[in-house]
Formats: C-alpha cells, sequence, structure tokens
C-alpha cells in the first residue's frame, strides 16, 4: 500500500514539474553548441570515401546531452549530399519540423520525420545544390517545432565554421 502511494505521490510531483518545465524554461533554456566533428572511412576496393560531418546542441555545458544533431554524409566519387536532422523527442509528431536559414524557412510546411527511435526523431533528405549554398552562407539554421501541448518551439543552430569544415570531406 505504501509502495502505491509513493508512486501515486513521485507521478503527481512529476507531472506538475514536466508542465512547469514545458510553459517556463523552453523560452528560458541555456543551450551549448558542440563542435564540429569530421568522421570518414575508406573502400579501398571500390575506390569510396564516405564522409559525416556532424554537430551537436546540447542542454549541459559538459556537452553529455544532446538536444539536436544534424549531419552531412557525403560518398566520393558522388557528389550527392544527405542532411540528417535528429530532433528531440517530446514534439508532436505529425507536425514534423520546419527548417529555415537566418530566419527564413525553404517551405511553409514542415518536413516530415523518417523514424522516431529512443534518441530522437530523425528527418532525412537529399541536399539539392541551392541548399548545400545557404549551408555555407547563412549564420544559423533554423528548426521550429510544435511541443505536446501545442506551443512553438524555435530554435537557432549555429552554422558558423561550416563552410570551412564541409570543405574538408567533399572536393568542392
Amino acid at each position: 500500500m505504501k509502495f502505491i502511494k509513493f508512486i501515486i505521490i513521485l507521478f503527481i510531483n512529476l507531472s506538475f514539474f514536466s508542465s512547469y518545465a514545458d510553459e517556463n524554461n523552453t523560452k528560458n533554456l541555456n543551450l551549448f553548441m558542440g563542435d564540429w566533428i569530421i568522421n570518414c572511412s575508406s573502400n579501398s576496393n571500390k575506390n569510396e570515401k564516405s564522409c559525416a560531418l556532424e554537430r551537436s546542441l546540447f542542454v549541459d555545458q559538459e556537452k553529455k546531452n544532446k538536444l539536436i544533431t544534424i549531419s552531412m554524409l557525403t560518398k566520393s566519387p558522388s557528389s550527392d549530399v544527405r542532411f540528417v536532422l535528429i530532433s528531440p523527442l517530446g514534439t508532436l509528431v505529425q507536425s514534423g519540423v520546419k527548417i529555415g536559414f537566418d530566419g527564413e524557412f525553404v517551405s511553409k510546411n514542415p518536413y516530415g520525420f523518417n523514424i522516431c527511435q529512443n534518441y530522437g526523431c530523425i528527418t532525412s533528405m537529399m541536399v539539392k545544390k541551392e541548399t548545400l549554398e545557404r549551408f555555407k552562407k547563412s549564420n544559423n539554421l533554423n528548426l521550429e517545432y510544435i511541443g505536446s501541448k501545442g506551443q512553438k518551439i524555435e530554435i537557432k543552430f549555429s552554422l558558423d565554421g561550416f563552410k570551412k569544415e564541409f570543405k574538408k570531406i567533399t572536393n568542392n
């Protein structure tokens, strides 16, 4: 009986703190930008090189808890580039994510999530040349989500250093 009372009290407290965090702290949440990370691998038999340029936004200063991760994937000799966005859980899946650059969205319609896992929801797409140029020239990637209570969540993701780091994984 004591265990059931404990569970009920714990549930009520967690519900209160969860709604408080949703309503009050999302606007004032301190976020910490990680460094650009490059990972490459080669297949000498096929003369192919696959690379990923990745950067994450963290909720803690120690940079252990990721909120959002973006990756640009290349595979030579092809010039194709794939963009992968790993978004946080807790957003409305059916609302997807709006993506833009320096305050201007690419489309008025949001992009859907391909799949959601325990680490986040994934959006993946091939990048057109014009969009890649916007990545290189822009200061920020703008992301807009709808929270579980219908609130708009806007995040600026810094693209500082992207052009220089992306050059390292391509011949462009």
